[in-house]
């Protein structure tokens, strides 16, 4: 019997908390921001750093066209925790809760349990 594990973190629920999204006329999903991106700003990167990092101790100009700079290891989490959300929104409605931690559930039947 094959598991899917799932953590779901607190990053999730705050991207979660300010995506962006509609479902277009043929029900596709979509971002309905300016820049097409899902937190409205120039880069899914820098907006969803700025969500999980909070802002940079560098020398931060939001005005700059190369917004935040972030290490790899930082843009390999945002990735990471962007893919992720699907899962954590399936485990989010699935149980109407954003208790996080870890979860569980068979393979071809999603009933998410805590662990």
């Amino acid at each position: 019997m094959a598991l899917i594990k799932f953590e779901l973190k607190e990053n999730h629920i705050k991207l979660l908390r300010y995506l962006n999204w509609e479902i277009h006329d043929d029900y596709s999903i979509y971002s309905p921001t300016e820049n097409g991106t899902p937190y409205g700003g120039l880069a899914l990167s820098e907006d969803a750093g700025l969500i999980i990092f909070g802002k940079p101790e560098n020398d931060f100009d939001p005005l700059s066209p190369y917004g935040a700079q972030y290490s790899k290891e930082q843009l390999k989490e945002i990735n990471e925790l962007y893919s992720e959300l699907p899962r954590a929104l399936e485990i989010i409605l699935f149980l109407k809760t954003f208790e996080t931690g870890v979860y569980k559930t068979k393979w071809n039947v999603r009933n998410w349990i805590k662990i």
